[in-house]
C-alpha cells in the first residue's frame, strides 16, 4: 500500500513547481546572463529531451526566446543592506517581482501558471519522515525509518536529546499511518 513519497491523495490535477521549467534570476546573474549585451542560451533535459531557452539581455530587459513564443521580461535590481545589488524578475503577466519564473507556454511566475509546490501534496506522514531524514542527515546519518545516529562530537547532549525526540515524533506519525493503512 504505496510508501514513502507514493502520495497522489492530494493530486489536483494542477501541476507543480518541480514539472515544469524554471528560470532562476539568481543563476543568470551568477553566471553573468544580466549584463548589458549578454546573449546565450540555457538547456535543460527533461524527460529524455532537451529544452532550449535563447536569452539576450539588455540594460534593463532580458529576452526569452523558445520556439513558438518570445517574452520580455523587466529586470530590477535592489540595494542589499550590507552593500551589493541583488536582482529580481519583474512577471509579465502580473507585474509581481519573483526571483524565479516558470514556462507553461510563456514565462511567467507561479501564482499566474497557479503552480504549487511538491510539498503541498504531501501526507502528514510524508511530511513527518522527511522532517525525521532531514535531522538524520544533520546528525550524520543516513535517512531511514527508526535509525538513530549517535551524538556527533561537539554537540551538545540537550541539542541532540530535542533532535531526537523529534525524530521520535515524526516516526511515531509515520508508524500511525502505517498501522491505519494496514489495519
Amino acid at each position: 500500500m504505496g510508501g514513502y513519497g507514493s502520495g497522489g491523495w492530494n493530486a489536483t490535477g494542477r501541476p507543480t513547481t518541480a514539472d515544469v521549467l524554471r528560470l532562476d534570476v539568481n543563476q543568470l546573474n551568477k553566471a553573468g546572463a544580466l549584463r548589458a549585451g549578454f546573449s546565450g542560451t540555457c538547456r535543460w533535459h527533461v524527460r529524455g529531451e532537451v529544452e532550449t531557452v535563447s536569452l539576450t539581455t539588455r540594460t534593463d530587459r532580458i529576452t526569452l526566446s523558445i520556439p513558438g513564443a518570445v517574452d520580455e521580461v523587466l529586470v530590477t535590481w535592489e540595494d542589499c543592506r550590507f552593500g551589493g545589488r541583488r536582482p529580481f524578475f519583474c512577471c509579465p503577466g502580473c507585474g509581481e517581482r519573483t526571483l524565479h519564473l516558470y514556462r507553461l507556454g510563456h514565462f511567467r511566475c507561479r501564482a499566474c501558471h497557479d503552480l504549487s509546490y511538491p510539498s503541498q501534496r504531501e501526507r502528514e506522514s510524508d511530511r513527518a519522515q522527511r522532517k525525521a531524514n532531514r535531522i538524520r542527515r544533520r546528525l550524520g546519518g543516513e535517512p531511514g525509518w527508526h535509525q538513530f545516529v549517535p551524538r556527533p562530537k561537539g554537540m551538545h547532549r540537550r541539542t541532540y536529546q530535542r533532535l531526537v525526540t523529534e525524530i521520535v515524533k515524526a516516526d511515531a506519525v509515520t508508524d500511525q499511518r502505517a498501522r491505519y493503512l494496514c489495519g
